[in-house]
C-alpha cells in the first residue's frame, strides 16, 4: 500500500515544483508570451535593397526613452528620431562595402496595446553589390528576447529568417541548404511553446489529474492516459497549424486568442468540478489542440514559410513543439507520480492549481476580449 505524507511537512516544497511553474509562467505582467518582435520585410534589386520594418509602438518608444508607448499624434514630433533610430540600426552591408540608407517618414498604425511604427528604409549598395548582410542593432539590448523575423524577397523567391540578441545578422539572398532550414525551424517551434505560457499552462491543466491516476491505478495506466491526451493535442494543433500556414484555412487572430485563453479557463475548471476524472478525454484536448494549431501558426504567419524548403520548414517548425512538449510533460509528470502520494493532493495541488491556472486563463480571456 501506498503510503501517504503529511500534507502539512510536504505540501510547501512539492507544490514549488509544479504550482510554482505554472504561476512564475504567468505572472510575467500578465503576458501569454515571452519577448517582443519587429518584422521586416526586404527586396532585393540589382543595386541595392529596401526594406518595410513595422515594430510595436511599446518597444520603440522605450527604447528613444519617449515612456511606455507612442500614442496617436505623438509620433510627429518625434519621426526624425525613429527614422534614425531604425536608419543607424538597421545596418545593409554589400560585399563592396556598407550600403548609404534613406528613411522615409514613420507612420503610426493602430492604437493602444496593438499600435505599430511603421518605415521604409532604401539601402543603395556600391558595385558589384554581390551578398547581402543585415545587421540589427535594435531593441535587444532594451530586451534580450526579442526577435526580429525577416522575410526575404527577390524575383519569386522568398527566404525567411529570426534575428535574436545572440544572432542580430544575416546574409540576405542566399538560399538557406536544407539543413539550416531545418535546424532554425526546429528551434523556433520549440521556443515558441517554451515561451508561450498560455499554450505550458493548458499543457499542464490537460495532465494535472494524472497524480490522482497514479494513486488509485499506478504508474503505467497514468503514462498510458496521459500518452493518449497529448497524442491527441498533438494531432489537433497539427492538423490546424498545417491549414493555417498553408492558407487553406484563415482565421481571426484575436478571436483565435480568445478561445486559447477560454480553452485554458474550460479544462482548468473541469479539474475543479470533476476531480475525479480521468486525465483530460482525447477528443476535448484534440479539439482545444485546433484551436491552439491556430496559435502556433501565427509565428509562422511572421516569419513566413521559405520558398526552397516550405513543407520541410512547417514539419520542422512542428517537430520543434513536439519535442518541446514532451520535453515540459516529461518534466512535469515525475513531480506530479512524487505528489500523489500526499494526502492532500487532491485538494491542495490538483483543485487549488487548478483554480490558479483557470484565474490567470480568465484574465487573458478578459485582456484579448477588451484589447488591453
Amino acid at each position: 500500500m501506498t503510503r501517504s505524507i503529511s500534507l502539512r511537512r510536504a505540501l510547501p516544497p512539492a507544490t514549488a515544483a509544479v504550482l510554482g511553474l505554472g504561476l512564475c509562467l504567468a505572472s510575467s505582467d500578465a503576458s501569454a508570451h515571452a519577448g517582443s518582435s519587429k518584422r521586416i520585410q526586404a527586396e532585393l534589386y540589382e543595386t541595392g535593397a529596401s526594406l518595410h520594418v513595422e515594430v510595436d509602438a511599446v518597444d520603440a518608444a522605450v527604447a528613444l526613452g519617449l515612456g511606455l508607448s507612442i500614442e496617436p499624434g505623438e509620433l510627429d514630433p518625434h519621426a526624425a528620431l525613429v527614422s534614425s533610430w531604425l536608419g543607424r540600426g538597421l545596418r545593409v552591408d554589400g560585399e563592396s562595402g556598407p550600403c548609404a540608407v534613406s528613411p522615409t517618414q514613420p507612420e503610426l498604425r493602430g492604437e493602444g496595446p496593438d499600435a505599430t511604427v511603421v518605415l521604409e528604409l532604401d539601402y543603395a549598395c556600391p558595385a558589384p553589390m554581390g551578398t547581402v548582410r543585415l545587421h540589427d542593432d535594435t531593441i535587444f539590448d532594451e530586451d534580450p528576447a526579442h526577435e526580429a523575423f525577416v522575410s526575404v524577397r527577390r524575383d519569386d523567391a522568398v527566404e525567411a529568417h529570426v534575428l535574436r540578441a545572440d544572432a542580430r545578422s544575416v546574409v540576405l539572398g542566399r538560399t538557406p541548404r536544407a539543413r539550416e532550414t531545418a535546424a532554425a525551424f526546429l528551434l523556433e517551434g520549440g521556443r515558441h511553446l517554451v515561451t508561450g505560457y498560455d499554450h505550458m499552462l493548458f499543457l499542464l491543466s490537460l495532465i494535472l489529474g494524472a497524480g490522482l491516476l497514479v494513486r488509485r491505478e499506478g504508474l503505467r495506466p497514468a503514462l498510458r492516459d496521459v500518452a493518449w491526451v497529448v497524442t491527441a493535442f498533438t494531432l489537433g494543433h497539427s492538423l490546424s497549424l498545417a491549414a493555417a500556414a498553408l492558407g487553406v484555412v484563415a482565421l481571426p487572430g484575436t478571436a483565435v486568442e480568445i478561445a486559447i485563453a477560454a480553452s485554458i479557463v474550460l479544462v482548468a475548471l473541469g479539474n475543479v468540478l470533476r476531480p475525479q476524472q480521468r486525465v483530460a478525454r482525447p477528443w476535448l484536448a484534440a479539439a482545444f489542440g485546433l484551436v491552439h494549431g491556430f496559435g502556433f501558426s501565427s509565428v509562422l504567419g511572421e516569419l513566413g514559410l521559405p520558398t526552397a524548403h516550405r513543407v520541410l520548414a512547417l514539419l520542422s517548425f512542428n517537430l520543434g513543439i513536439e519535442l518541446a512538449q514532451l520535453a515540459f510533460v516529461a518534466a512535469v509528470l515525475l513531480p506530479l507520480a512524487s505528489l500523489s502520494r500526499l494526502r492532500g493532493y487532491q485538494r491542495y495541488v490538483l483543485q487549488t492549481g487548478s483554480l490558479a491556472i483557470a484565474a490567470f486563463g480568465g484574465l487573458w480571456l478578459v485582456e484579448r476580449s477588451l484589447g488591453l
